[in-house]
């Protein structure tokens, strides 16, 4: 569909401009599922949701955090059962699946007893093979413990989730920041654009109007001098 409108864009600068918003539409749309920003205190037990309809009857998934090492996790499953071995300390004896039957393909996993420092991103991916296409992340969960008073905190009173609270502030904010900048960014270029085909239009208009002037002029000249030397035969 891109391929189809960027083709026609010599045709006509409407065609170009709608062709480039629906193709920064599908680059900039998110390819690795949902992110959702979560607000908790310290203490608050917090669902860290994730779904596949489409998994596997033994699914294999793991849930990980940014910020940890390559072959850490906060949860792994494989075998129908949790693998603790690359666990990672902190999380020892304090996340378990939301739904042991994972019914609907849900995922989702509780942490217990949330402190500050379980601030961070949490990804879940379901392992389908080696390379990273094959395990992108499908849910993204932005994670934000502070005690009651302070900036982000108060969001998960007795454990629920909050959706739309302060997640990781400054990725939330540089998220919020690119929504309004990108399209503001092709507003601009879609006013310039059109703003040259208009200039353009009117430039090819304003010479070809003085060129068919300039093709009157002579005959104008002609008709004239011809009536004079009229004139001055009559007199004579």
């Amino acid at each position: 569909m891109p391929a189809l409108l960027m083709k026609n864009a010599s045709k006509s600068p409407t065609m170009w401009f709608c062709g480039l918003v629906l193709l920064l539409v599908l680059v900039g749309s998110p390819v690795s599922g949902t992110s959702n920003p979560i607000t908790a205190e310290p203490g608050d037990d917090v669902t860290l949701r994730c779904e596949d309809p489409n998994i596997d009857q033994k699914p294999v998934f793991e849930w990980t955090r940014t910020d940890l090492q390559e072959k850490e996790n906060v949860f792994f499953y494989r075998d129908n059962r949790p693998y603790l071995d690359d666990q990672h300390e902190s999380f020892k004896n304090r996340v378990s699946l939301k739904n042991s039957q994972m019914k609907d393909g849900d995922l989702s996993v509780v942490l217990k007893n949330v402190t500050v420092n379980d601030t961070g991103t949490y990804q879940c991916r379901v392992l389908k093979g080696l390379s990273a296409d094959q395990n992108t992340p499908i849910s993204t969960i932005l994670l934000s413990v502070s005690p009651p008073g302070e900036e982000g905190g108060g969001g998960n009173e007795g454990g629920k989730d909050e959706q739309g609270g302060g997640g990781d502030k400054d990725q939330v904010n540089w998220s919020l920041l690119g929504l309004i900048v990108l399209p503001v960014l092709v507003l601009a270029l879609g006013l310039v654009l059109v703003g040259l085909w208009i200039y353009r239009k009117k430039k090819g208009s304003n010479q070809s109007s003085r060129g068919s002037n300039d093709q009157k002029n002579p005959e104008c000249g002609l008709l004239n001098s011809d009536s004079k030397a009229g004139r001055n035969a009559t007199n004579i």
